[in-house]
């Protein structure tokens, strides 16, 4: 079976799947889905034959419709319980409230750093840089600088080659500003930006590793200037190592893993000059 091939069945599949989904409680009927999705009879029954196999979907005796397969409901419960944002909320919403400031977690897509929520504090002024959703490439920020400073060198060279063209647009985000500050972050520990988006505003970011040890997301904390005073930082520092901790406890706990060293363990907090 050629590449293409294999491509094309897995789309269809998906397509099927897509399908039974749509109609979780009622399941569909083979000529329903062969109409649905384009498809011959035929390929339909080899598909739904083969996703069945899977314990992706399977046919009701009863009516002889199609459903989806227990085997992709405990997939998707899997896949919840690391939803990233789900768990990290109650600390984002502990920080947002003892900081008065903006707090955001990110997780890595791809050659990009995802936003995937924001909550804002107390504090008049908001710094709302970056909404749910909103996307940057790796290392412009500080939660994207985290999520691409604890990556293996290699891959770091890799992204920011890649990333080039767009970095163009972030002219404080160049290739040679951005392997000095992958250099700056892990040395220490936590991210810094001063700046380098929109002058009035510096945010710093610490990252959230897996059981494996990957780093798996960041927490970064953005506000004016003025309220970015080294001493600030340091105290705002040691809070989102704390939270990180305990995420990184429940992440374990999850995954049946022993915890990863806790923040005692990571390097010594200084001050930003």
């Amino acid at each position: 079976m050629s590449a293409d091939t294999t491509v094309k069945s897995v789309q269809r599949a998906a397509s099927i799947l897509k399908l039974l989904a749509g109609e979780a409680t009622t399941g569909l009927r083979l000529s329903d889905i062969s109409r649905k999705a384009g498809l011959g009879k035929a390929t339909t029954h080899r598909l739904l034959a083969a996703l069945s196999e899977a314990g992706f979907a399977y046919q009701s005796p009863e009516n002889r419709r199609y459903f989806l397969g227990y085997e992709i409901i405990r997939l998707g419960y899997l896949a919840t319980r690391y939803d990233i944002a789900h768990l990290a909320r109650p600390a984002l919403l502990r920080i947002a409230r003892e900081t008065g400031d903006t707090v955001f977690v990110s997780v890595r897509e791809g050659l990009d750093a995802l936003c995937l929520e924001r909550q804002v504090g107390g504090y008049p002024i908001k710094t709302l840089t970056l909404d749910a959703g909103d996307r940057r490439p790796l290392g412009v920020g500080a939660g994207s600088l985290v999520l691409l400073s604890f990556l293996a060198e290699d891959e770091i060279d890799e992204i920011i080659a890649s990333n080039a063209p767009r970095l163009e647009q972030y002219p404080n985000f160049s290739p040679a500003a951005l392997r000095d500050l992958t250099r700056q972050t892990r040395a220490n520990g936590y991210s810094f930006n001063e700046g380098r988006i929109v002058t009035a505003m510096c945010a710093v970011g610490v990252p959230l590793f897996d059981p494996g040890g990957r780093v798996v997301a960041s927490i970064s904390v953005a506000a004016i200037r003025e309220r970015m005073s080294a001493e600030r930082v340091v105290s705002i520092v040691a809070m989102l190592r704390a939270e990180v901790d305990r995420l990184q406890r429940r992440l374990s706990e999850l995954a049946g893993t022993p915890a990863l060293p806790g923040a005692a363990e990571q390097p010594e907090l200084t001050r930003v000059s």
